[in-house]
């Protein structure tokens, strides 16, 4: 399958716009993850320590591999054995340190439920096909996604650049991603697991109404706060913190609600599962599928016509809104 390419290839400085990749996975742990990155694009392996990797240098750019437990990638449990002068590295079992053997056991137990994860190095959107055999590698070492256990509820997330940090550009991207969640999610099939936990927690239906009202029109600031009030969360399908934080900086960093959030002039898109251990399945699908909402995002007439279609229908309907909706998305992009 071809990654298509969306209406808006360049960014405000005239560059190729960038996109990179978070494929979570288990059952093939971060040693093993870090040579197949090295046997595909070469590069050198940088430990922090064994929950947190790097393998820098490669002929794509920079990745890092982690297991997504702040217990072991910060190791926090050290602190509280350190109250006690007790230091795990002092003492010996086998061939090992008694602080491998410890971590060794919490990774056993939270490779169960906690993923591991791969964030790959921003690519020109023109070259991001370069990533598929990775996720072929991760396929044939037998890595293990969404659908393998009841409770994987493991996700891949997309971080393309926005192409304009004006604010009526990226209210349109909100708008186009609302339009279509309800049909998104029943493409996708996204996991009762990720559907069930927090996730991705769907966006409240008075933000949705706020924005789809044609007579929306925030500046920045405004479009930040009215974000922040009704979504004080860091697990909504898309995530708009990071490129507020690279926009206002300061702004984000006085929301003491949400935890650290990275700067980065991107969206931070979701949604789809990882399903790394599918025959079928391609970085390419789901690619794919956020270029259909930049391209919705690229039409205003259409994101208006459907925007109150949306709201006239959420108005008329007490039960069944989402699959009368999905139905009429599903004729609109036919």
């Amino acid at each position: 399958m071809e990654f298509k390419q969306p209406p808006i290839i360049y960014n405000e400085q005239g560059e190729v716009r960038k996109a990179g990749f978070e494929l979570e996975y288990a059952n093939l742990g971060i040693e093993d993850s870090a040579r197949l990155i090295q046997e595909l694009y070469g590069g050198e392996l940088r430990v922090e320590h064994r929950f947190s990797q790097e393998i820098i240098g490669t002929s794509l750019g920079d990745f890092s591999i982690e297991i997504d437990l702040r217990l072991l990638n910060e190791k926090g449990y050290k602190k509280h054995l350190q109250k006690f002068n007790i230091n795990l590295q002092d003492y010996q079992v086998g061939n090992n340190t008694l602080e491998f053997e410890v971590e060794s056991i919490l990774e056993g137990l939270a490779s169960t439920l906690i993923p591991y994860e791969i964030t790959t190095p921003p690519l020109p959107i023109t070259e991001i096909y370069k990533l598929e055999p990775l996720r072929l590698a991760l396929f044939e070492h037998h890595a293990e996604g969404t659908k393998h256990a009841l409770l994987n509820a493991f996700a891949t997330h997309i971080n393309p650049e926005v192409p304009s940090k004006q604010p009526q550009s990226i209210l349109s991207y909100i708008r186009a991603f609302l339009l279509l969640y309800p049909w998104m999610l029943k493409k996708l099939e996204i996991d009762i697991a990720r559907r069930t936990t927090a996730f991705i927690n769907p966006f409240p239906a008075r933000y949705i109404e706020m924005v789809l009202n044609p007579a929306y029109n925030p500046d920045l600031e405004k479009l930040i706060e009215d974000y922040h009030e009704f979504n004080p969360d860091r697990n909504r399908p898309l995530d708009m913190y990071p490129l507020f934080a690279a926009l206002r900086k300061e702004k984000i960093d006085s929301y003491h609600d949400i935890g650290k959030v990275n700067p980065r002039e991107t969206f931070h898109y979701r949604l789809p599962n990882s399903l790394i251990d599918s025959p079928d399945w391609s970085l390419a699908r789901e690619w794919n599928n956020w270029v259909i909402i930049e391209e919705l995002a690229y039409d205003p007439e259409k994101i208006e016509q459907l925007s109150r279609n949306y709201l006239d229908l959420r108005h008329d309907t007490i039960i069944g809104f989402d699959y009368k909706w999905i139905k009429q998305t599903d004729k609109w992009l036919s």
